[in-house]
């Protein structure tokens, strides 16, 4: 089920003195399987951007196509474009507001008319996939821990059975381990065949997590193309208020000493590589 946007603007009270421009011109096509990662600065226009792709927000001009279907034409309905496209918020605690974790996660399965036996089985997948235990099923949500929180939200998206996932900034304020275990639920849920789209600050987890990145700046889309591309381009990162990932910046150091290890390694596995090949090289690596 692909997404095709073209020329996508979307201008904030527009015909006022307070008018503004947050996405312009901006089109891209993003295939089934594909999990894309979207930066840039605070203000870029990210999170206007991804609330198009399932109809919260209307272009000012533009389209964005469904499986090939103008999503604003007559007749679509929108309900049906957000069973297929789920968006999990930033804040996600404010996706949460039902009195049991159970409810919660059963809130959009029952909105769309199926069985009990049919919510059940779904809450009881949705749970699954993101690793939360159904222990806290009839526990109320705003008692759990901010990463048990952001299970719950994503359960919710889950359930409804979404072709595409939409996550923005999943791992905001989560402690190390919170935020490792959501993102390799992320990573889980790609694998099972899903499109994910992941909007974050950290460039790390964009790293370690998506193929194909694309860079807002302003509003307009300044780059869109593979990962280990984009990552090793220090100066235009810097010059859109990004930074590569650490291990990154760590391998271009190693580099400048001398070691002879790969530009464009994007996780700590792949630098753990690097050096332990440099390491043998100079005969050290048996002593560690």
């Amino acid at each position: 089920m692909p997404i095709e946007v073209s020329n996508l603007t979307h201008t904030y009270m527009k015909g006022t003195t307070s008018e503004v421009t947050a996405i312009s011109g901006v089109s891209f096509r993003i295939e089934d399987g594909e999990f894309v990662g979207l930066i840039g600065a605070t203000g870029s226009g990210k999170s206007t951007l991804i609330q198009h792709l399932n109809g919260l927000l209307r272009p000012t001009s533009g389209t964005v196509l469904v499986d090939g279907v103008d999503i604003w034409s007559k007749g679509v309905s929108l309900k049906q474009i957000r069973r297929k496209i789920g968006l999990v918020f930033q804040y996600p605690e404010q996706q949460v507001f039902e009195e049991t974790v159970y409810d919660d996660i059963a809130f959009g399965p029952r909105n769309l008319g199926f069985s009990q036996a049919e919510v059940e089985a779904r809450v009881e997948k949705a749970c699954e996939l993101v690793g939360l235990d159904k222990e806290l099923l009839p526990r109320s949500p705003f008692e759990l821990s901010g990463g048990q929180v952001r299970r719950v939200a994503i359960a919710g998206i889950l359930a409804i059975q979404p072709k595409v996932l939409i996550l923005d900034e999943p791992t905001a304020g989560l402690d190390p381990k919170g935020r490792m275990e959501i993102l390799d639920n992320i990573k889980q849920l790609h694998e099972t065949g899903m499109t994910v789209i992941l909007v974050s600050h950290n460039m790390d987890d964009v790293a370690r997590l998506c193929e194909r990145v694309m860079v807002l700046e302003k509003g307009t889309l300044v780059f869109d193309g593979p990962a280990r591309e984009v990552f090793t381009q220090r100066e235009f990162l810097y010059s859109k208020q990004l930074r590569p990932p650490e291990v990154t910046l760590l391998m271009e150091k190693l580099r400048q000493r001398g070691w002879a290890v790969r530009q464009d390694v994007l996780t700590v596995e792949e630098a753990y590589a690097e050096i332990m090949k440099e390491l043998r090289k100079k005969g050290v690596a048996g002593a560690i």
